[in-house]
């Protein structure tokens, strides 16, 4: 499906087109100067109280269509302008820090290189290479539009550490050495180098659709179990490359080289933790929150097809209260500063913009617009960025066959410990849940975690815990609020509420498993018997497409909305009310 979000195409359907048209020049108006209003109001950093009066104001006046539209190009505006932004402040720390950073030597600072500079290139991707030398960070992708050969190249600003004694990133700002290099030509020099280079190191990507809970979560239990797991937790770098690939204009930058972008970066990023890598021998990245998901993890999942995926998700309300409160904590403004002027702070994607603002909002939903206009705009908001992830992980699914995408399903109700998630009996899976999880991102499953590592996990975990549930305390939504947003989803077909769970939820056992136990074909009440099996001929028969033909057959009538328009195909979710079936629990 496509995932682009330029303001100047049409939206969720043909008629969510952004230009007013000649029988309604008054709402298209209206809409420029709801846009133009907000995006002053964000600039300025304003509270969201007056964003959202804005944005009620503009439910009176608009039709759906429209104000999803409006409402697309605001978010459109913050998640570039926070790509902007984020990029000054990383070119302010390696120019020395806030003292130190003089923006108009920008010019002359910065080392430059062209397409036709191929010993120069390949003489920098040596020294990246060289294991003795620090590895340098990434600053920036984009255009320099005073570049008088060529302004619609993009080029890749990268920064290299000072001193000589050290191979790791300093935390504090510092003056790096800056080189600037065509995008698509030296990271295809890169990834071949890369391809060359021999590696015990694993990779584990976490893509999140919980408002960042998840991903934050699970980051920081593996840094504090001190398990031998180098983390690189919401890069910006990704951030500007998810935002550059939703444009209609690449400048005709392709899908092939945008994959070789994003392996040749992720195996640079790893290179420069390599220090930090301990006896798991893995990296474990966080994508920047739930809005990058649809645009980069198809492409990442097909590059390391082999190495581990983990997909995180809440239910869509647990999402927006955990959303609306990142609101409440930073604001509307994408000038969003970092904590501590430290690199792991001032290199990461802010949290706020990456889990509440859409960047690829979805297609092709005729009743979307209407049940989103009846929220308001920070919960539209968040609402649209979460179906998303879930739809992108919802597609990628249906085509295993095809991608082979088998991540480690983890549902955030196990480790938030909320009563029936999965526990008939009432029991505690927390600790079980974070014991599975943190087997699979640690490559430990076939051997014991050792009990200090397991101890300062649950420790860990307990902590997050309290700090996710006393941040939504006054976030809670209330019974209308959740009514409004289950509607929502269930626009979206595949994404049911209810007694529901995503497929191949991994449920917390010792002997847990990637993947959801086979259909029964006897009755609900029966136990299953020697037939309940599928036939491994139905598995087998699949189109042209990769998918199983045998599946297009079938039509689970146990399942709530069976009949709805996609039921031909067999349902992403398992029943949670059925004996023998993963998680008894409402999808909400």
């Amino acid at each position: 499906h496509n995932t682009t979000m330029d303001s100047d195409t049409c939206s969720a359907a043909p008629e969510l087109c952004t230009g007013p048209t000649t029988t309604d020049e008054n709402g298209g108006a209206l809409q420029q100067l709801a846009v133009l209003t907000a995006g002053a109001l964000s600039t300025m950093g304003l509270s969201t109280i007056l964003l959202l009066q804005l944005d009620g104001i503009s439910r009176r006046l608009l039709s759906p269509p429209r104000l999803l539209a409006k409402r697309r190009q605001e978010y459109r505006y913050a998640v570039t302008q926070c790509g902007e932004y984020s990029s000054l402040m990383i070119r302010q720390h390696v120019g020395g820090g806030k003292g130190l950073y003089a923006p108009k030597l920008e010019a002359i600072v910065w080392e430059k290189m062209s397409g036709a500079d191929e010993d120069e290139m390949m003489a920098l991707v040596e020294e990246i290479l060289d294991v003795t030398k620090a590895t340098p960070v990434i600053v920036a992708m984009e255009q320099d539009l005073e570049d008088k050969i060529d302004p619609n190249q993009y080029h890749l600003y990268l920064a290299f550490p000072p001193g000589k004694d050290t191979t790791t990133t300093p935390a504090p700002p510092a003056v790096y050495r800056r080189v600037r290099v065509p995008l698509v030509v030296f990271c295809e020099k890169l990834a071949t180098a890369f391809e060359g280079q021999m590696t015990s190191t694993a990779l584990c990507f976490v893509a999140d659709a919980s408002s960042g809970m998840g991903s934050e979560m699970l980051t920081t239990v593996v840094k504090d179990c001190n398990h031998g797991l180098a983390t690189i937790s919401n890069p910006s770098w990704m951030s500007l490359l998810a935002l550059l690939i939703s444009k209609s204009n690449t400048h005709n930058i392709t899908t092939r080289q945008f994959e070789r972008i994003i392996f040749s970066l992720c195996r640079l990023d790893a290179w420069r933790v390599r220090d930090s890598v301990g006896a798991s021998k893995t990296v474990l990245f966080a994508l920047p929150g739930q809005n990058c998901v649809p645009l980069l993890l198809p492409m990442i999942q097909k590059i390391f097809v082999h190495e581990r995926h983990v997909f995180v998700y809440d239910g869509c309300c647990h999402s927006v209260e955990m959303g609306v409160s990142l609101r409440k904590q930073y604001g509307s403004s994408y000038r969003q500063q970092a904590v501590k002027e430290e690199w792991e702070e001032v290199s990461a994607t802010p949290k706020v913009i990456s889990a509440t603002f859409p960047m690829a909002p979805l297609r092709h939903n005729r009743e979307l617009p209407e049940t989103l206009a009846k929220l308001n705009g920070v919960q539209a908001s968040i609402v649209e960025t979460w179906m998303a992830s879930v739809d992108t992980f919802l597609d990628m699914k249906s085509k295993e066959r095809k991608n082979f995408y088998t991540p480690f399903v983890c549902r955030m109700g196990f480790l938030m410990k909320r009563s029936g998630i999965g526990n008939g009996n009432g029991s505690d899976l927390s600790d079980l849940a974070l014991k599975n999880v943190l087997q699979y991102v640690s490559g430990s499953r076939s051997r014991a975690l050792p009990d200090e590592v397991m101890n300062a996990a649950v420790t860990s975990l307990n902590a997050s815990r309290t700090k996710f549930e006393d941040a939504v305390k006054d976030c809670k939504l209330t019974a209308e609020e959740a009514n409004l947003i289950e509607k929502c989803v269930f626009t979206h077909k595949s994404i049911l509420i209810g007694e529901k769970t995503l497929l191949d939820t991994v449920q917390p056992k010792e002997d847990w498993s990637l993947k959801a136990a086979k259909k029964l074909k006897s009755c609900m009440c029966c136990a299953p018997g020697e037939g309940d099996e599928e036939d491994e001929d139905d598995d087998e028969a699949t189109d042209e497409n990769g998918e199983s033909s045998g599946d297009k057959r079938k039509l689970d009538t146990a399942m709530p909305r069976a009949f709805a328009s996609n039921a031909g195909g067999r349902s992403k979710y398992v029943d949670g009310k059925a004996a023998f079936a993963f998680d008894p629990t409402k999808f909400q």
